[in-house]
């Protein structure tokens, strides 16, 4: 017996990629970052989808974030995060290894990917 032909309510459609969002860093470290992925022919786009698919698969624990005493530096010293890393789209997995161990560490999503990106210019230097 075949089953019957009936109408069910609009499925929504999965989607096929997840955003991280721009993220805020030093423009100092952008700058470094940029001149890595310009160096293996990358762009910046390109370069951090490879770096977070890269965390999905090692999976390597992110330190907490740690508040700097800002009253023993002037504030013309301060570090600034002026320079913005690009938005991407990666798979639905790679964005949530990284929202599973940013939570685990207690930041969020941005400071998970600055760290990344810290991790991969100490790697090449």
């Amino acid at each position: 017996m075949t089953s019957r032909y009936t109408l069910s309510p609009k499925q929504k459609a999965r989607r096929l990629a997840e955003t991280i969002h721009e993220v805020w860093i030093d423009p100092a470290s952008k700058g470094v970052f940029q001149r890595l992925a310009a160096a293996q022919g990358l762009s910046m786009r390109a370069a951090l989808i490879q770096l977070l698919e890269q965390h999905a698969q090692i999976r390597e624990p992110f330190s907490p974030r740690r508040p700097k005493p800002w009253t023993a530096v002037p504030a013309d010293e301060r570090v600034r995060y002026t320079a913005a890393l690009p938005s991407v789209d990666v798979a639905p997995d790679v964005a949530m290894a990284l929202l599973i161990d940013a939570n685990r560490a207690g930041i969020r999503l941005t400071e998970a990917t600055r760290q990344l990106v810290w991790r991969c210019i100490r790697s090449s230097t």
